[in-house]
């Protein structure tokens, strides 16, 4: 069967996580919520995907976001995470009616002996006949210096890939999100391990100038039955000012056309 579509996966910031004084080249005004989410609105459909994963998402951007898309073909999901977090990821998409969708929480636990409450959300769709599994997800930063195999990103990673990607191999898998690790790093390689490949495989610039430390963390993973041709990304370096009118959160969205 043929797969031609656009997909794209976005940490749009959210509004909860923002202090002026952690944005000081970004403009008071353009840090308020309702500005944002028209610019965050206006970005996603400069994009052109047909599905869009996100993440930082809130009940009131999701909302927002839902009323600004829907003239354009869109509707989606939204999981909050636990531990009465803010936010959470969410799946939007103008391909038509979902198969369904589940929110898989981690199990993973802090350093108090709670679950962590982070979750990747999994939506099924039918592509030609196909079933087209997408993972959305915020896997959890962790200290660089925590051994890997007590990394928390790394656990949940870990989880994805035995609990989620390996119980339906028959599937077309689509994994993506803030994975809050670079490229070449364990918990990027785990996922390569799995049999999945990164779309911007030898291609990665940074998506994310957090603390004003230009760096790649989001990623785009895809069953290796699909062919990947990712959008190039503009250039972050120390003083690109982020959030901004043209890149209304701290990250940029990162997309790519996948083919069979």
């Amino acid at each position: 069967m043929t797969v031609d579509l656009r997909i794209a996966s976005y940490n749009i910031l959210a509004d909860a996580y923002i202090k002026p004084e952690w944005f000081p080249h970004t403009p008071a005004d353009l840090l308020r919520p309702r500005s944002r989410h028209a610019l965050l609105a206006r970005r996603i459909v400069e994009l052109d995907a047909d599905i869009v994963c996100l993440q930082e998402v809130e009940p009131d951007s999701f909302a927002a976001l839902q009323d600004a898309l829907k003239p354009h073909g869109y509707t989606g999901v939204m999981a909050q995470k636990q531990q009465d977090r803010p936010d959470g990821c969410a799946v939007l998409h103008r391909i038509g009616q979902s198969l369904g969708h589940r929110a898989h929480y981690f199990r993973d636990r802090l350093e108090d002996g709670r679950i962590s409450g982070h979750l990747a959300l999994v939506v099924d769709f039918d592509v030609g006949g196909e079933r087209l599994r997408v993972a959305c997800t915020h896997l959890r930063w962790d200290r660089p210096d925590r051994p890997v195999e007590q990394h928390q990103g790394m656990q949940e990673a870990t989880e994805l890939i035995d609990e989620l990607i390996r119980k339906d191999p028959e599937a077309l898998w689509i994994v993506c999100g803030d994975f809050n690790a670079r490229p070449g790093e364990p918990l990027v390689q785990a996922f390569e391990a799995a049999g999945l490949r990164d779309a911007y495989a030898g291609r990665h610039q940074p998506t994310c100038n957090a603390n004003g430390i230009p760096k790649s963390i989001d990623f785009l993973f895809h069953s290796i039955a699909l062919r990947a041709q990712p959008d190039a990304l503009p250039a972050l370096e120390e003083q690109t000012p982020m959030p901004s009118e043209q890149e209304p959160s701290d990250h940029l969205p990162i997309s790519a056309r996948l083919l069979r």
